[in-house]
């Protein structure tokens, strides 16, 4: 959801399936995810983590997803690479290589999974 019309378009959507309570939980939302609290939380998460179980590489990927949703944040753009360029950094800090991932690429294209 973009932009303020995308979400209007989803409540009005919920309101008219019966979802009264979950538009308006939505609506109570609008504008107080704080990015940054969101990425610091992101980032303990990266630091505390062991990557080389696979829940752990699925529930951060799901995190990521997540926080790009909330912040309108597209896949391949500067603001998008920036920020996950900053929980790649965390990461190889303690974790040079994973399962799944040994460069930044391959990070990349794994957390893009569900934004693509």
């Amino acid at each position: 959801m973009k932009n303020q019309a995308d979400v209007q378009f989803h409540l009005d959507i919920l309101r008219r399936d019966g979802y009264h309570t979950a538009a308006r939980m939505i609506e109570s939302l609008q504008g107080k995810i704080s990015r940054e609290a969101e990425m610091k939380y992101l980032k303990e998460f990266t630091r505390q983590s062991c990557f080389d179980v696979e829940v752990n590489r699925d529930q951060l990927r799901c995190l990521w997803t997540a926080y790009c949703l909330h912040h309108g944040l597209d896949a391949d753009t500067s603001v998008y690479d920036n920020d996950l360029l900053e929980l790649w950094n965390i990461m190889v800090e303690d974790e040079s290589e994973t399962a799944d991932w040994s460069d930044f690429d391959g990070f990349d294209n794994f957390m893009c999974k569900y934004l693509v």
